[in-house]
């Protein structure tokens, strides 16, 4: 994407920012999560600012179990977990976190995978994963794609 798409991208991510916080009466908040050492840390920090720039709160995790991670979310009540990895395991940690996250009673909040590939989006789809993102999507997409995820669970709630 050029700047100027990029740029419009994030303008649109603010507005439904706010148009969420006018629901909720806060900003739509993330938990980037670590549940293994994978080489992603960058990806992660650039995660960070891309989201934060968009009108997120954003948490960062520090390496965790899926357990700890559902709990660190749960304790910042958050409203999605981000997660980006390029590990085999990935999809594992993500079921045993929507696992963890329906056993603390908070099955609403969503997870989104970055760096997923088309053959897991199904399984990862019957566990609960609200999105999958490929490798190379771009982050102001992947947050606005989320947003509208988050919007519509919140309207549904709502009704």
């Amino acid at each position: 994407m050029v700047n100027k798409e990029i740029e419009m991208e994030r303008q649109k991510s603010v507005e439904l920012t706010k148009q969420f916080a006018e629901l909720e009466g806060r900003r739509p908040r993330m938990y980037i999560a670590e549940m293994e050492e994978d080489g992603s840390k960058e990806q992660r920090k650039l995660a960070a600012t891309t989201f934060a720039d968009a009108g997120w709160d954003v948490d960062v995790g520090s390496l965790e179990t899926p357990e700890d991670t559902a709990r660190s979310a749960v304790d910042n009540d958050v409203h999605f977990i981000y997660y980006t990895s390029d590990s085999l395991n990935r999809v594992q940690l993500l079921i045993e976190l929507e696992r963890a996250l329906t056993l603390l009673g908070r099955d609403d909040i969503l997870i989104a995978l970055h760096q997923g590939t088309e053959g897991e989006k199904e399984n990862l789809f019957r566990y609960g994963v609200a999105a999958v993102f490929p490798r190379d999507y771009p982050l102001e997409q992947a947050g606005l794609t989320m947003l509208g995820l988050l919007m519509a669970q919140t309207q549904e709630e709502e009704s």
